[in-house]
């Protein structure tokens, strides 16, 4: 009976294996925060969308990548509520 030696795994290839589960992690993160805002949303517009997830202390390109818009389309709903004084 021949064993085989099992080679030591590099440092590289755990950090690679965890790198490749923190990245899991995150896409099912994502993905429940993506369900909890449908849930949320009801009857709600991107604008108010918008406005709670500012509130809460989403960042602007947080925003639109939960949203699936553009930056830009969060940056001009978030200039214009500041501009008519409907966010401080």
């Amino acid at each position: 009976m021949s064993k085989k030696k099992s080679r030591p795994s590099s440092s590289s290839e755990n950090q690679n294996d965890e790198l490749s589960l923190l990245r899991r992690v995150v896409s099912l993160l994502e993905t429940l925060v993506r369900l909890n805002l449908i849930g949320i949303q009801g009857d709600k517009s991107q604008n108010e969308m918008i406005f709670t997830l500012d509130s809460m202390g989403c960042g602007q390109s947080e925003i639109a990548h939960l949203l699936g818009t553009t930056q830009n389309t969060v940056n001009v709903s978030l200039y214009k509520a500041k501009k008519r004084g409907l966010k401080k």
